[in-house]
């Protein structure tokens, strides 16, 4: 099963004692190994000014049990086989502002 721009997922978490994390695939169609793999960046229950906050109004379906924010400075590829389920799908609206904030922090303008 692949995943699309703008999926939250849980999978694994690199960074905590959890087994798994909500993560939110970035990237789009033109990823080499889309159909085996992803480009994510973290989600988070920390409040950080840097962070986008995810409300009810930015998902499409889904959503998440707690206040969330994503971390668009943390990014990861994660096999698609590593990915337990979908939580939802969010707005192309606060996908973009994620992408925009992660290029941002690399550098680049979008």
């Amino acid at each position: 099963m692949g995943y699309d721009r703008g999926d939250v997922v849980k999978g694994p978490d690199f960074f905590g004692s959890s087994p798994f994390r909500p993560w939110v695939c970035v990237q789009d169609d033109t990823h080499p190994f889309e159909s085996q793999e992803g480009i994510f960046v973290a989600v988070t229950t920390t409040r950080r000014s840097e962070a986008i906050p995810l409300t009810d109004d930015d998902f499409v379906t889904g959503g998440l049990p707690r206040a969330s924010y994503v971390n668009p400075w943390t990014v990861t590829t994660i096999k698609h086989v590593d990915i337990q389920q979908r939580e939802g799908v969010l707005e192309d609206d606060t996908v973009e502002a994620i992408v925009d904030d992660l290029c941002g922090f690399v550098g680049h303008e979008c």
